[in-house]
Order: structure tokens, then C-alpha cells, then sequence
């Protein structure tokens, strides 16, 4: 397993090592969104500083795993997303993930997980709920 989650209060902290396959990375989802405690989460850190996507890590894979993620927002609609990653291939990656239409929740890219907290510790969400009312 690929992967270790830590629940931190009222978020989740996602970390992610070596390469991981689409496999693994649908179970790291599935374990996350099962707990119990995810309908209360308001933050995810997902740390890929020491991973490799997978050659099965597709766009296509990506899309559906999106598509996922919005059935499942109802069940925390206060998340926000903070992705942690360096290396080409896996910002590539999260960069394609990131542009996909209609994502569920705010979601930012940093180099470190400090950067990462500051930016959910500011909770954009009010932010992007009024830019999405507007629209």
C-alpha cells in the first residue's frame, strides 16, 4: 500500500509514496470517503512529495475518480483540497486533475505541506462560494 491516511481533527492528511497505480490510488479514495469521519472532514492534504504516478494513472482514470468526488461532496461540502507534489510527471498529473470542469470543492497545489496548511488554516471556502453564486 502506497499510501498512509491520518485523520487530524476535521481534516485528512493523505500521504503518498513510490509509485502508485490507479488501483491504489481508488483504495486510498474509497478508504477515505468510507470513514465515518469524512462527513465531517473540512480539509485534505494530499502529499505526493515522495510519489510517482503510475502508467495506469490515465486522464481517463482521473475523469471518473472526478466524477466520484462530486457524488461524494455532499457527504463534506465544507472540504477544501490542498495537493503537495514536485517532480514533472506528478504535477502533470495533478495538473490535468485540477482542470477538469466543476470540481467539488477549492483545490491548490503547493511545494510544501506548511504552504499547504497556511492555505487551509485562511478557509477560502466563503471565497468560492460567492464566486460561485455570482455565476
Amino acid at each position: 500500500m502506497p499510501y498512509k491516511i491520518r485523520w487530524e481533527g476535521h481534516g485528512v492528511y493523505r500521504h503518498f509514496f513510490g509509485e502508485i497505480s490507479a488501483t491504489e490510488f481508488r483504495e486510498a479514495y474509497e478508504e477515505m470517503t468510507g470513514d465515518v469521519r469524512y462527513e465531517g472532514t473540512r480539509y485534505i492534504i494530499s502529499d505526493y512529495l515522495e510519489a510517482q504516478p503510475g502508467a495506469d494513472l490515465t486522464d481517463s482514470f482521473i475523469g471518473r475518480v472526478a466524477k466520484l468526488e462530486r457524488l461524494e461532496y455532499d457527504s463534506g461540502p465544507d472540504i477544501v483540497h490542498a495537493t503537495v507534489a514536485a517532480g514533472d510527471a506528478m504535477l502533470a498529473h495533478i495538473r490535468s486533475f485540477e482542470t477538469l470542469p466543476l470540481a467539488p470543492y477549492p483545490e491548490r497545489t503547493f511545494a510544501t505541506v506548511a504552504e499547504a496548511r497556511q492555505w487551509i488554516v485562511a478557509n477560502p471556502r466563503p471565497e468560492w462560494l460567492r464566486a460561485m453564486r455570482t455565476r
